[in-house]
């Protein structure tokens, strides 16, 4: 008897290695997955650590996934359920929400920053003054000529660790300003960086949605 192929639907789709990405239970604890896709209403997460104590039943709702994409940052609303100890099926409950794109999204942002020529040299200490995932504009790296490769470490804020990796000088402008794009971060520097533009953003938008409600009731 010959053996019938198995439906499509059935057929798990998976990103190379899965792609990063953070699982938000209802009590506020964060855990990292890699997501991988099977179905449109459902994508399948393996667990990145053990998360025994956060997801200790067989269902868990509601939650909430987030990792990046080409798109940008994508949200799902859902509930997951526990396959196996490291295995998770997220049911998606809404249209994924898509926040930004990495490479077009700035944001600005007064960040410490130490940049240096990328084959020695001292650190610069300087300033980031708008950033984005691909890249950022630093102020006070005057000593830093067009097309230099350097590296850089960019503080995000008390308790996070800095990003660090190398970038090139793509743009020298007035008063010291160096436009710098990343040629190499690491996959979680950037995710975190990407979160960080968005939650800059967020604030942004909140504060301008604050001031226009002001105006309306005034």
């Amino acid at each position: 008897m010959t053996a019938q192929p198995e439906p499509t639907d059935n057929v798990v789709r998976l990103h190379v290695g899965g792609k990063e990405g953070k699982l938000t239970t209802p009590v506020g604890s964060h855990i990292p997955v890699r997501v991988y896709e099977r179905g449109g209403d459902f994508l399948m997460l393996v667990l990145m650590l053990d998360a025994g104590d956060e997801l200790s039943r067989d269902v868990v709702e509601p939650l909430l996934l987030e990792y990046v994409s080409p798109r940008g940052l994508v949200r799902f609303h859902g509930q997951g359920v526990i396959q196996e100890r490291d295995l998770v099926r997220f049911d998606v409950s809404a249209a994924p929400e898509v926040t930004q794109r990495r490479e077009f999204v700035r944001v600005p942002s007064i960040q410490q920053v130490e940049v240096a020529k990328a084959h020695g040299g001292d650190p610069i200490g300087a300033h980031a003054i708008d950033i984005s995932g691909g890249g950022m504009l630093v102020s006070g790296a005057d000593a830093l000529p067009l097309g230099a490769h350097v590296r850089f470490s960019l503080n995000l804020g008390a308790g996070s660790a800095p990003i660090e990796g190398h970038a090139q000088v793509v743009r020298a402008g007035d008063e010291g300003r160096r436009a710098l794009v990343f040629d190499e971060i690491s996959r979680s520097d950037r995710q975190r960086l990407i979160h960080f533009v968005f939650e800059r953003q967020r604030e942004a938008l909140a504060k301008v949605g604050r001031v226009i409600d002001h105006r309306s009731s005034g």
